[in-house]
């Protein structure tokens, strides 16, 4: 995908390799264990184009999906989402 990766514990923050519209892509990301076979990982935008952070979320969601839950209501409003919103939480068992 083109990534630095820097890993911290439980956080990690990923660096786009290339410079696009508004600089360098950076996508912080934290790991919660919601219960002992059950995580959940919350992805924000912390710099960069939100078109780009839109693409690469939808292809990694799109390579997790036979290991991601989500909700409905997540669906239903990533369906129906045009732009905004900077951020996303998977949960993977």
């Amino acid at each position: 995908m083109g990534f630095d990766v820097k890993k911290n514990n439980y956080k990690m923050k990923l660096l786009g390799e290339k410079s696009g519209r508004k600089g360098q892509l950076a996508i912080t990301t934290e790991v919660f264990q919601v219960a002992p076979s059950l995580y959940m990982v919350e992805m924000r935008k912390s710099g960069g184009d939100t078109l780009e952070f839109h693409k690469f979320y939808k292809n990694l969601t799109t390579g997790l999906k036979d290991i991601v839950w989500k909700t409905i209501d997540v669906e239903k409003e990533e369906e129906t989402q045009v732009s905004g919103g900077t951020s996303g939480a998977v949960v993977a068992s």
